[in-house]
């Protein structure tokens, strides 16, 4: 069973810096890692799965449009992935 979380611009998560943790919204944390390219202002939806005791993010797209930002892909993880799913794995408030 799929669950969603919607996420507004104004929403924020947190994220690891080097020397400490920096409060973000999950749009900007987007647009610096390189996965958005553009200013935007619809609500973000997080999918996410439940695995046992453990939480997958399975994809973040616009809320209104439905395009896809974010899209988990065991096969391409990189860094940018690590980082933002642990940003909201951790600070996300993913229930």
């Amino acid at each position: 069973m799929n669950y969603e979380k919607t996420y507004k611009p104004s929403d924020l998560i947190a994220m690891n810096i080097e020397g400490g943790v920096v409060d973000i919204t999950l749009h900007n944390l987007l647009n610096s890692l390189g996965f958005l390219d553009e200013k935007l202002k619809d609500n973000l939806c997080l999918d996410y799965i439940y695995d046992g005791d453990d939480i997958d993010i399975t994809e973040i797209s616009n809320q209104n449009t439905g395009k896809v930002y974010w899209k988990y892909d065991k096969n391409n993880w990189s860094s940018e992935d690590e980082i933002l799913a642990n940003s909201l794995l951790m600070w996300g408030e993913i229930e």
